[in-house]
């Protein structure tokens, strides 16, 4: 397949220029994969249009295959490809105005649409998407439903696959398709047509149906997962939801073209608790007290990431501050505290938000006195100023890495791990020895209420001696994971980096099911290879950037 041959199927623009090409080899992670072509769809049109193409040419023999991207910001090689990339944030770019309906409120956007825009709009209607992930004003609509994002609500409100209400989606026929939850009696229907969807109703109904109780006994006992095809939450008997499988599939069964969502109402008032631990041992008495006062956000991150926002306090705040000045003033408690009292351990995050100030000082006023045996050092952020600060230390904790450390790249390979809460004060000091065995100088951070934790390495990619440590490094912290039955992605999907582990995670049968979901949706093998199914991790680690 060459360049003329997808000028003439599309509106939209192809390019191969060595330059594009580079640009489009690299998200955040820490794979390089140079795609042959770059596409920019202008429209589902042009995406029915590309996906008969590369059909076709699947089908005469041809090595070709399609890979959505929006703003490259996955930190698992999700949309990284040899073959053709279509980027969908040069044109697919328009979004509804928000309508109401019960008191509550929805959405339409197309994938290509920034995140940044798209809350924008929904806050001047006082509604917001509550799944959006850390990496909010970077990020764009396609990646949070590919991934099924979460971040720092997810404790309260869910993840992304919870406010997606339907799809447009083009299938590998070539055609848009609507997706959204059936009843039984729309189920039956769907399934008498005589035709490639019709096909997909009912083999899915099929596999879902004689594998109903391996499937829900497969799900993850955590309180949110990305890694494989999400089966459980297709079928309940009640409800046939198929969104719950093309939400956090990173674009492996169709190309989604829009998606409408259901927003929820935002709060007026918010406060925060922030919490200094010096070991672990705290952890789980301060989560059993935490929880109970249902926070919007329970956070975490650890020394290393208070140290690099400390020492490299300056450069940090100017970034993320309109006053520097006065952000750096407001900083001085917490030089205090570490030179009266030593570094912390752990630093967490309780935020509140409600109806009234008043309720947000009763629920603040009533943890503390819950957490006062404990002998913690605490403090209230009073004021907006006052938490943002711990808001930006935790959220740039990834670009503190990347941006400020000379030398050294953030590697993000065991970036998402979870285990379940009461797990957190025996598992994480394993982790923290694994990482010290392989000489890791790593920031740990995460959304402490769900065991949630993203863990990023300081590597020289460029040596070799430091990427042979990924692979073994990643074995023993999978395989810690899972000793305590979590999983090993719960956000950032599986990508390159976690789709190989998806065996080892699951079991042979339910990664067999996946490659059968994939070869429904997917007969040709035309939609994003190597992710979810047909994984290699020889490949993956073949593919590590060296710069």
């Amino acid at each position: 397949m060459g360049e003329e041959e997808l000028k003439k199927v599309i509106q939209g623009d192809v390019l191969i220029d060595d330059t594009t090409r580079a640009h489009y080899s690299r998200d955040a992670s820490i794979f390089e994969v140079t795609p042959s072509f770059v596409v920019f769809p202008k429209d589902a049109e042009d995406v029915k249009h590309l996906v008969k193409l590369v059909s076709e040419a699947k089908g005469r023999g041809d090595d070709v295959s399609l890979t959505a991207r929006s703003a490259g910001t996955d930190m698992g090689g999700g949309p990284l490809t040899e073959s053709i990339v279509m980027d969908f944030t040069k044109y697919f770019k328009k979004t509804s105005d928000v309508s109401v309906k019960n008191n509550e409120g929805y959405i339409t956007s197309e994938p290509g649409v920034f995140y940044r825009d798209f809350e924008k709009k929904t806050l001047e209607s006082g509604y917001l998407l509550p799944s959006y992930p850390a990496s909010r004003s970077l990020c764009a609509i396609g990646g949070i439903v590919a991934n099924d994002s979460g971040g720092e609500k997810t404790l309260k409100y869910g993840k992304t696959h919870d406010y997606v209400e339907r799809l447009n989606v083009v299938l590998s026929d070539g055609e848009l398709h609507e997706i959204k939850a059936l009843t039984p009696q729309e189920l039956a229907e769907k399934e008498q047509l005589h035709t490639f969807e019709g096909e997909v109703y009912r083999k899915m109904h099929a596999l879902l149906e004689t594998n109903y109780d391996a499937v829900h006994a497969a799900k993850p006992n955590v309180s949110k997962n990305s890694a494989g095809y999400d089966l459980w939450n297709v079928w309940d008997r009640k409800r046939f939801d198929l969104t719950k499988l093309f939400v956090g599939s990173q674009g492996t069964l169709g190309i989604v073209t829009e998606a409408e969502f259901r927003l929820v109402k935002t709060k007026p008032y918010s406060g925060m608790l922030v919490v200094f631990l010096k070991d672990f041992n705290s952890i789980i008495p301060v989560v059993k007290e935490v929880l109970p006062f249902k926070p919007s956000s329970f956070e975490s991150f650890d020394d290393k990431t208070f140290k690099l926002a400390l020492k490299f306090l300056w450069g940090f705040i100017t970034i993320l501050a309109k006053n520097p000045f006065s952000l750096a003033f407001s900083f001085l408690p917490e030089f205090f505290l570490v030179l009266t009292k030593g570094m912390p351990k752990l630093i967490l995050l309780v935020e509140f938000e409600e109806d009234t100030e008043e309720a947000v000082i009763e629920k603040i006023d009533g943890l503390k006195k819950k957490l006062e045996p404990l002998h913690l050092t605490m403090r209230v952020a009073k004021t907006r100023e006052e938490s943002d600060k711990y808001w930006a230390i935790r959220r740039e904790s990834f670009n503190l890495l990347r941006q400020r450390v000379k030398g050294m790249q953030a590697a993000a390979f065991v970036d998402d791990i979870i285990v379940r809460p009461e797990f957190i004060p025996e598992f994480l000091p394993k982790l923290y020895q694994i990482l010290d065995k392989y000489e890791f100088f790593s920031t740990v951070a995460g959304h402490m209420g769900d065991g949630n934790f993203h863990i990023i390495p300081l590597l020289k990619l460029a040596n070799e001696s430091d990427r042979m440590k990924i692979h073994p490094a990643m074995d023993e912290v999978y395989t810690l994971v899972l000793s305590y039955g979590g999983s090993i992605t719960a956000e950032h999907n599986d990508g390159l980096i976690r789709s190989p582990y998806l065996t080892q995670m699951f079991g042979e049968k339910i990664t067999n099911l996946f490659a059968e979901v994939k070869t429904i949706f997917d007969p040709n093998g035309i939609f994003n290879p190597r992710k979810k199914v047909g994984a290699s991790i020889e490949y993956a680690m073949a593919h590590i950037k060296k710069s």
